[in-house]
């Protein structure tokens, strides 16, 4: 490598060792490198002008128990993202850097304890590798900024992993491990505050296999805690069971029809072919997918993978990240976001590759180094490939009614009404920052309309469980032709109306209007404004 001192070493090791002596600067530098594009791009829509504007429907309202979008009970999925993204706007704002802060913490969180796991069984340096692995992941670095609760709970179901092969790897050892086993179990109810069951399941069904694997049967017991019990159902029983007091039903549309039929029936959104995760695996930890391919075709690394040293760690990364690939490549209906909890697994093996290569080499000066241009190397390309599709993204995202939302937010006055017409612009609450929310048209009459997965379902199925609010949300599109002859006639509050310039051009109550403001697909009336 360039730069080489009389001692052997180089700038950039001497900087990689002081960094290792330093953790703490490390941490900081994940940080900063993960959340310096916090804010670099409007709202993503649907998924996080959904979440968010849930959120700030909490704020708003003051009421933390409900989550409420547009006003309606929205049970699709627990609060504790809704809480984390609340109090990141009420600390520091409507910023969408702020409205990002819940993954972006859960980014740090499993970083923190995958470096926290490998310095106590390895070593320190794999524990530093793990880091520059994870950052400059792709698709690690962009769901670090995905306002949705699948960083969220893939943290968190990669923490209860880790924390519970711990206390075995303690038991192994003649030892315990009774807080942290407590704490697996708080994370994993927390997983469960953030999407349901999967956040005791999965980490139950990795840990149950890694420890039949290795036969250790009493472990299966031993990992059961009555105070980690006591914890999990503090921490998930109060609300479901205050919502159920409320919501009589919800129960059944929290775990029945949003978690067992949503993952068995395929009539949901974005089916996929089974293959499609691990094509997402491949093409968003690039380059360091191809690179552990080749890695692992050397004859000497499968060798290493055979030997005793860190085979419990190594078996540990293969079921974790078989098992929850499994789990979810069989459900037809498909999210990128589902996989996430596998990649802290594949960061765990390609860490310990590594550091296998790193030790063979240590009395090969050349061939440390070659190892040390590779690492460097692929952890440039993907940092490069992570930054590059943040802006990327940014540029092509043609979806954000940001622009427009601002241009009109000054016109609209405290007491007018603002509607959505036959559709839900899911970021534009958001940027509107008003506490009422908008009002909505469509057929709610005909629940036909309302049979498959969309803005509209999510709405129609809310207002059933607050149908008085519903009546007054849910519109027809005649009512709307009321309140806006009202306006008209100076007999109402103005009504602004958000529409799909197409389906305006066929209104003619819209095409005898100029649009106060416009995009390529979306124009904006003012009915009973003044010129």
């Amino acid at each position: 490598m360039p730069n080489q001192s009389p001692q052997g070493t180089t700038p950039l090791t001497r900087a990689a060792r002081w960094l290792l002596a330093h953790p703490v600067w490390m941490f900081i530098l994940f940080a900063v490198w993960v959340g310096a594009t916090l804010g670099l791009r409007p709202l993503f829509v649907p998924d996080e002008g959904r979440y968010v504007g849930v959120a700030l429907a909490m704020l708003h309202s003051g009421d933390w128990l409900i989550p409420k979008l547009d006003g309606l009970p929205f049970f699709h999925k627990p609060p504790l993202f809704y809480w984390i993204t609340a109090s990141s706007l009420a600390v520091f704002g409507l910023h969408e850097w702020a409205a990002r802060a819940a993954p972006f913490l859960a980014a740090l969180a499993s970083a923190f304890t995958l470096f926290w796991f490998l310095n106590r069984y390895v070593n320190r340096r794999a524990a530093g590798l793990s880091l520059l692995i994870l950052a400059s992941f792709p698709l690690f670095f962009d769901a670090a900024q995905f306002a949705s609760m699948d960083m969220l709970v893939g943290s968190l179901i990669a923490i209860t992993i880790l924390l519970l092969a711990h206390v075995s790897q303690q038991l192994m050892a003649g030892k315990t491990a009774t807080k942290l086993l407590i704490l697996a179990y708080a994370t994993a109810g927390l997983g469960m505050m953030t999407k349901g069951m999967i956040g005791f399941v999965l980490p139950g069904m990795v840990i149950t296999f890694w420890l039949l694997w290795h036969r250790r049967f009493t472990h299966l017991y031993r990992l059961i805690s009555l105070p980690g019990l006591a914890v999990f159902l503090a921490i998930v029983l109060p609300w479901f069971v205050l919502m159920e007091l409320k919501f009589p039903g919800f129960l059944h549309y929290t775990f029945i029809y949003q978690q067992f039929d949503r993952y068995l029936d395929s009539s949901f959104n974005n089916p996929q072919p089974i293959y499609f995760y691990v094509m997402i695996l491949f093409g968003g930890l690039l380059p360091w997918a191809v690179g552990m391919l080749l890695l692992s075709a050397y004859p000497a690394t499968r060798q290493q993978l055979k030997i005793a040293e860190h085979r419990d760690l190594k078996s540990l990364g293969i079921i974790w990240l078989a098992s929850i690939l499994v789990f979810f490549s069989l459900p037809t209906s498909k999210l990128i976001g589902y996989i996430l909890p596998t990649v802290p697994a594949i960061a765990l093996l390609l860490t310990l590759m590594l550091e296998q290569a790193l030790q063979r080499s240590a009395d090969n000066a050349p061939n440390l180094r070659r190892w040390h241009t590779r690492i460097i190397t692929l952890a440039t390309l993907g940092a490069f490939l992570g930054l590059s599709s943040v802006f990327i993204f940014a540029y092509i995202d043609k979806k954000s009614h940001k622009n427009i939302t601002l241009e009109v937010k000054p016109l609209i006055a405290a007491n007018a009404r603002v509607v959505f017409y036959n559709y839900y612009y899911f970021s534009v609450p958001f940027y509107l920052n008003r506490p009422q929310p908008v009002l909505v048209t469509g057929a709610w009459d005909n629940p036909n309309n309302f049979k498959s997965d969309g803005a509209g379902t999510e709405l129609y199925t809310s207002g059933k469980f607050d149908g008085a609010a519903a009546k007054e949300i849910l519109i027809s599109p005649t009512a709307l032709d009321d309140m806006i002859k009202a306006a008209n006639a100076g007999t109402a509050p103005p009504v602004w109306v958000f529409i799909h310039r197409d389906e305006a051009q066929r209104l003619p109550v819209f095409t005898a209007e100029q649009p106060r403001a416009q995009d390529q697909k979306t124009a904006i009336y003012c009915f009973g404004c003044t010129p």
